[in-house]
This record gives C-alpha cells, structure tokens and sequence, in this order.
C-alpha cells in the first residue's frame, strides 16, 4: 500500500467519526490527498467513494466545501488524463464512460436527454436475431423486405436515415412506432442487446431549492422498530423543473451502478411527490405512468437523498394496506444511516399510503442476490422490526442475536444468512391488515385456469373478459389500458359472479378503482381499495378457496 492509498483508508475508517479531532483530521487528509497525484484503479475508486460519504454526512461546512472541491479537482484530473479516465471505464464516476444494455425506455429517455453523451456500442445479439426481432416489431408492408435474403436489418435501416439521425435513433423510433404491448417491446429489446456507450458529463445532486444543509454530530442508529407517530415530514411542492431534476438523479444513479426498476425508468414529472424529514434526509416517491402500470397491484419507487445526494433507492408493491418492501443502499454511503434511512422509509410509506404491514422478499435479503447477502440485508430489516415469517428462520435469528449480543466484533456467516433468505419477512402495524398480496394471487390464477378451464388460458380470459365489461358496463373496455387491467382480473372476479350481479355498490366500486388504475392517480387506485372492504373479503375466500390453508 502507497502513501496515497494509506491516506485514503485513513481517511475512509474516521468517515463516520464525530468531534473536533476527527473534524480536524478530515480536514488535513482530505488537503494531503488532494496533493496526491492518484494514478491507480482502486486508490480512485476509495478516493472518490470517501469523498461521496463526506458530502453526504458533512461534520460542518468547512468539511463539505473541502470534500466538494476535491470532488472538482478529482474530476478535473479524470477529464484531462485520458489513461486514468480509461482506468476508470463502467466505474460509473463523473466524467467517465460506460458501457451496458439498458431497458427501452431508458435508452429512449438517455438519447433524449443527453444526445451528446450516449452512442451506440455493440449488440449482443447476432444479425440473425436481430433481423427476426425487427421483423416482427415493424410493420409487415416494411418488414417483407427483410424476408428471403433481399435486404439485410443494418443497410435498411441505414438507407431510411434522416439528416442528422444515427442508426440508434433509428432503431428506437422504429420500436418507439410499434404498437407491441410494453412489456414485450422491452424484452424484445433486451433480446437484442443493444449496448450504448455513455459519458457521465455532470456530478449528480438536487438542486439548490430541495436541500436544507444537515451537519453531523454523530450518526444515528435506532435501537427500536419504527413509530408512526414519531414521522416529521413536510412535503415540498414542486414545479416540473425540479421534478424533472429529481427523476433525472433517480434514473442515472441506477444507470451508474448498472441497475434500473420500473417505478423510476416509468415515471413522469406529475407522478413524483417529495418530502423533507430531518437530519438532511429527503425522500422522492415515485408512481409510474398509467400506461405501464400493473393492473392489480401498485408498483411504486422511491429514491432517499442526504443533502442532496441520492444514496438509497427501491421499490415498494402495494395492495390494499400490505407492501412488500426494500432498501437498496449505494455503496459510498454504507456506514452512515442505512437503519435510521430505512425507518423513515416506512414510516413515510405508511403515512402517505395509509399501509398497515410490510413484507420483504427473499430476494431482498440475499436470495440469488450477492450484494444482500454482503450487505447483511437481512439485520437491517430485523432491526427495522422486521421478523421471518417462517418459524425455521425466526429460531436460527433468536440464535444469531444472542451471540451478537454476547460476542463482542461477531458477524453472522454468510451461510446462516443464506438460510435467512429462505423466508420472507414481515412487520405488522394492524391485526387487521390483509396478509395476501399479488404473488398470492397469481398462485390463484393459475389454480382456477387449471381447474375450471383445463388450463386453457385463453378460453378462460375470453369467457370472462366481456361477461365483466357488461356486468360493470364499462363504456370504454376497448381502449388498450383498461382493456389490459380488465383481462387481468376478470378471470379472477369472475369466480364471484353472483355477487357482482347482486351488488350494485361493488360494480360501481370496481369501475372507478379500473378508471383509476388505467387513467388516474395510483394513490387514489391505492385508497380505493383500502375503502373497498367488499372487494377485499372476495379476494379472500378466492384465496381460500383456491389456495387453502398455504404457507405464505
């Protein structure tokens, strides 16, 4: 380890420290490294991530302007040195280049919003492939021309450029123009496997108005489960721009660490709500826009910033008053307030949604995903109030707390955390609160398919497609959107067929939730049903009845 790198991890072991000596020392490494002329991989990666956290968990101000202006000066030094900006290539850090597949509709909105910066790269698939997908993505008239040898996808394309256009613009107008279902357009798009190449031009922050300076004494680590009562938040209004800025910090933080979900990648600036809480915390909410929304279920985002800087994100599933839950903390920022940024993650979630339980998936905390299993996942949930909902998992964490608790520097193996994620988690505000959620009914789906249809899925959705539409008298069940949301749960409703005929108040209830869901406002689909005790006791006996007693 060079002098440099000894620095650095000086610097990086008192990030989370407080006091004047710790003040003190900050401030004189971070003007040692700054003198240091770092030309190695790992050394830039530390430097960079440290000054991150400090920008994030500043002691005072004369700590967060000297983190900035290393920050400056970092970046100055990538951008003039081409050898170390090639070093730090899919580093994901300021004024490097990347280079991944991303979702359709983000490489649309990257091309759109950064034209300068994002170009084509390669594509994963071959020109076989690629010319079968394009084939069925345009329309027929033009796609005979790629039949039989006369013409191959590349040169076509090429040949229909417009001035100033280039083959990628191309290649997403072509599927931006097909009238595919969403979901299949991007999954053909990730056959294709179009990797782009993209420059990270700017630093990414809120803006100026958004953020109220927050300098530490301490970090702060809850001892107890969250309480709801406990919540201060304000909610800030804001106007597009700002909206815009906030979507903008969501999306290319994921794209940096080679991640996106749909809550963010799918939103739009009326869909986002923004809430400040103490301790420089603020948290976006994100809904996503009606046309790529789930039919059943509400799939909601959310990104946490500290002073500014986006340091947390995830997505929550909502039905009724349960969601299913997660954290995922960005690696700068892990030593800070991971626990104290979960907790008021729920506690917002269960004010703003009115929710009564939250679950967590195993995937969450470490199934088939490393970076749970690294991060402990599984501790961060249980301190939150978070319990296994298998009695297999809540013995084996009985155990694991007396021995932290008794044996001082004792970390669970990963093995026993491996067997955690064997079981989904669970918090219960309210004994009242629904325990099924999505996942449970599509296990119901697909047992009234099985059962009453012959597994035949298509006859099962036509017979209950236009039986729904007329018992609801629903005007607009042609328009793609409701048409969507309709098919997804007339098989269901349909098993209480009598009810819906009898029940003038559920129809009514049903059309509006529909309406909501296909052209309005998720949260207001997300009170609907919460306000919808009917609805919620059929869904219910449609468990029981075609689940029985499972094992959630």
């Amino acid at each position: 380890m060079n002098k440099s790198e000894k620095l650095i991890s000086q610097l990086f072991a008192m990030r989370n420290r407080y006091g004047e000596e710790f003040t003190a020392q900050k401030l004189q490494l971070l003007a040692a490294i700054s003198k240091e002329k770092l030309r190695f991989k790992r050394a830039l990666e530390s430097w960079h991530e440290v000054l991150l956290f400090l920008l994030a968990y500043p002691d005072n101000s004369s700590v967060h302007q000297a983190a900035s202006q290393a920050l400056q000066q970092l970046q100055s030094y990538i951008q003039s040195h081409e050898n170390v900006k090639a070093r730090l290539y899919n580093s994901g850090i300021t004024k490097t280049k990347l280079c991944a597949a991303f979702g359709f509709e983000i490489v649309k909105w990257l091309t759109r919003k950064f034209p300068q910066d994002v170009s084509l790269s390669s594509f994963d698939a071959g020109d076989e492939q690629i010319q079968a997908i394009l084939s069925v993505v345009m329309p027929k008239v033009e796609s005979e021309i790629l039949q039989d040898g006369n013409a191959d996808w590349n040169s076509w394309l090429k040949e229909s450029l417009k001035k100033g256009e280039t083959l990628l613009d191309k290649l997403i107008a072509v599927f931006d123009q097909s009238d595919i279902r969403p979901e299949v357009k991007d999954e053909l798009w990730g056959a294709i496997g179009v990797n782009v190449e993209i420059n990270f031009s700017s630093h990414l922050s809120l803006p100026s108005s958004l953020i109220t300076p927050y300098y530490h004494t301490s970090i702060v680590k809850p001892k107890s489960a969250f309480k709801l009562k406990d919540l201060n938040a304000k909610e800030v209004i804001l106007n597009e721009s700002e909206a815009e800025h906030i979507i903008e910090c969501g999306r290319m933080i994921l794209v940096r660490h080679l991640r996106e979900i749909d809550p963010i990648s799918f939103t739009a600036a009326r869909f986002v709500t923004y809430y400040q809480l103490p301790r420089g915390l603020s948290i976006a909410l994100m809904a996503m826009v009606p046309r790529l929304r789930h039919p059943v279920d509400s799939y909601m985002g959310y990104v946490a910033f500290k002073n500014g800087l986006p340091v947390a994100y995830a997505g929550s599933w909502i039905l009724f008053d349960s969601g299913r839950i997660g954290l995922n903390i960005f690696p700068a920022y892990r030593g800070g307030e991971s626990q104290y940024i979960f907790q008021e993650v729920l506690r917002l979630h269960a004010k703003v949604y009115h929710l009564n339980r939250f679950t967590v998936d195993p995937y969450q905390i470490g199934k088939d995903n490393s970076d749970g299993l690294k991060s402990g996942a599984f501790w961060t949930y249980y301190h939150a109030g978070f319990r296994p909902i298998r009695e297999e998992q809540k013995k084996i964490a009985d155990v694991e707390t007396l021995k932290i608790k008794s044996a001082r520097g004792y970390r669970t193996p990963t093995s026993v955390l491996e067997k955690f994620s064997n079981s989904r988690m669970e918090i219960l505000l309210q004994k009242t609160a629904v325990t099924f959620d999505a996942t449970d009914l599509s296990r119901a789906y697909l047992n009234i398919v099985r059962n009453k249809y012959d597994d035949n899925r298509k006859l099962a959705e036509e017979l209950s497609f236009m039986k729904l539409v007329k018992l609801l008298q629903i005007k607009n069940y042609d328009e793609e959107k409701m048409k969507f949301i309709l098919k997804n749960w007339c098989v269901l409703l349909l098993t209480h067929e009598e009810e819906l005929r009898v029940n003038g108040k559920l129809k009514t209830t049903l059309e509006n939730l529909f309406e909501c869901k296909a052209n309005g406002s998720e949260e207001d689909y997300i009170l609907g049903l919460q306000q919808a005790p009917e609805l919620k006791h059929i869904i219910q006996r449609i468990l029981k009845q075609h689940l029985g007693a499972k094992e959630i």
